[in-house]
């Protein structure tokens, strides 16, 4: 897979981004570490930490299909690093791998775990005990669980792979975490059921959020909208397996959850701002501050219109402005730079495409300045930036959306004012390859694949009609989060191209 522009900046940034990746690959490491982290110290089970590895759990061991998702300097991968890192992931080639430490994670689940997957592994598919020295006390954040589920079916689409939605042990998770996980978690804080999880306190007590520089909410944005995201990936699941009537269930479930949380959760007295937090006391919290070491707001915040559990309109256009401008402001802006890869997808579903790019740049200039946990390198070695700045390429700027096992592509480009092309070739999804050219009023694909592929040309904007390889064909209309959608849909045969223009 390669890029070419005519933005310097972004072909540099995406080569970059590409070649980096590489560095965090660990698969057929012979006698790796393990248990390792933080300057050189080992961590143990129950708590136990040493200075020299002289104990079995410390260790070499032969490492497992799986690439860095953490800190650098810990051996192993993290759920929320594994799920933000994963398109980028599988976009450079890395199946295995991402299959792997997906099973890790959701086969360790279990009634002993409260259906909780294990917040981190080792690179030999074993409990890192650092954050799980053992299963009475571990690292248990609630988002981290549907993000799990989402990344189930966004893994199926993009790779095609059966075992995503059909393996016992990855659907019996499924299952656990939208039923019992859910319910047993509900109310046991704030006392009423009201169908959202809660969190019991700090990030080992079992949190809410992954804001861990804020106070202990008992329910958070961020969890209700990655939960409203693991609904919709629960229906589509569903309705793969061939259960209809169960998906139509999940849909509507999602939808009043939806309409709960616009309605109801997050309305503020006496404000249009929505409330990102409640607190163990009933407290709702909607204003974006620092205080001391502390943020109030960030991720509880950003996860909100990210996943897309606002309803579009004069409010949601509001709350972005509000998140922009506090992430622009040092004074308000979160620390950790990883908090930073999540604003581009923010700001892409809602086609404020210079507010995304904006973000994409400044992260890549602090690629090579000092990562704020001083022993794991510079940001740039931190995995997260490469591997998210192409996924944001791909799915955000080049607006590309899959699925592999129908051969089905999409594009809608979504150019920054100082962008006016981006070419792609290779891209690879599931048995499917493509070359993608997009312009501001032009793409072209061309179909390397032995079979044809189902090509969704869409542009933001208002036209009766596109040119297909220089005939006029009718467009058809759609909304997206509020922006008004022109495609076409066409079946393209192999090794054949298509040119479309506005």
């Amino acid at each position: 897979m390669k890029l070419k522009s005519s933005n310097a900046f972004l072909q540099s940034a995406f080569e970059w981004a590409v070649d980096k990746t590489k560095q965090f690959v660990v698969t057929g490491t012979r006698n790796g570490d393990v248990n390792k982290g933080d300057g050189n110290k080992w961590y143990g089970p129950n708590c136990a930490v040493i200075r020299t590895p002289n104990k079995l759990w410390a260790q070499p061991k032969d490492y497992k299909p799986a690439f860095w998702a953490g800190y650098f300097d810990r051996t192993a991968y993290y759920i929320r690093d594994y799920v933000h890192q994963a398109a980028g992931a599988y976009l450079v080639g890395l199946y295995d791998e991402l299959y792997n430490m997906f099973y890790t994670f959701v086969s360790h689940a279990s009634e002993e775990t409260g259906w909780f997957a294990p917040w981190a592994f080792n690179f030999d598919n074993t409990v890192y005990y650092m954050d799980t020295p053992n299963y009475k006390k571990f690292v248990r954040e609630i988002t981290s669980q549907f993000e799990l589920v989402e990344k189930a079916y966004q893994l199926y689409l993009w790779s095609g792979d059966n075992r995503y939605i059909e393996n016992d042990v990855i659907f019996g998770f499924v299952e656990k975490i939208m039923s019992v996980f859910i319910d047993r978690l509900d109310g046991v804080v704030l006392k009423e059921k009201n169908g959202i999880p809660e969190g019991r306190g700090d990030i080992w007590k079992g949190s809410s959020t992954y804001n861990e520089r804020g106070f202990h909410a008992a329910e958070a944005g961020d969890s209700i909208g990655a939960m409203y995201k693991a609904i919709l990936a629960y229906a589509a699941i569903l309705e793969i397996r061939g259960n209809s009537e169960r998906a139509k269930v999940q849909l509507d479930r999602a939808e009043k959850l939806k309409a709960y949380f616009n309605k109801e959760w997050s309305v503020v007295d006496g404000s249009d701002m929505y409330a990102y937090a409640i607190d163990h006391k009933g407290r709702k919290y909607y204003e974006w501050y620092k205080k001391g070491s502390k943020i109030y707001g960030g991720a509880s915040l950003l996860f909100i219109p990210m996943k897309e559990l606002t309803y579009c309109g004069e409010r949601n256009n509001k709350l972005l402005d509000y998140i922009f401008e506090k992430e622009l402001d040092e004074s308000t802006r979160e620390d950790n730079i990883e908090s930073l890869t999540y604003l581009p997808d923010v700001f892409f579903p809602y086609n404020q495409n210079d507010r995304a790019w904006f973000w994409m740049k400044h992260i890549i200039s602090q690629k090579d300045l000092p990562h704020e946990h001083k022993t794991q390198g510079t940001n740039g070695d931190y995995p997260e930036i490469s591997f998210t700045f192409i996924s944001q390429v791909v799915e955000g700027i080049m607006g590309v959306c899959v699925n592999a096992g129908q051969g089905f592509v999409s594009t809608c480009p979504h150019f920054p004012k100082d962008m006016d092309d981006v070419q792609l070739s290779d891209l690879k999804f599931g048995e499917n390859t493509v070359d993608i050219l997009l312009k501001k009023d032009r793409a072209v694909l061309r179909n390397k694949s032995n079979h044809s592929i189902s090509y969704k040309c869409r542009f933001s904007s208002d036209k009766d009609f596109f040119q297909v390889n220089g005939e006029q064909q009718k467009t058809e209309k759609e909304m997206e989060n509020g922006i008004l959608i022109s495609y076409v849909n066409l079946e393209i045969q192999p090794n054949s191209k298509v040119i479309i223009a506005l």
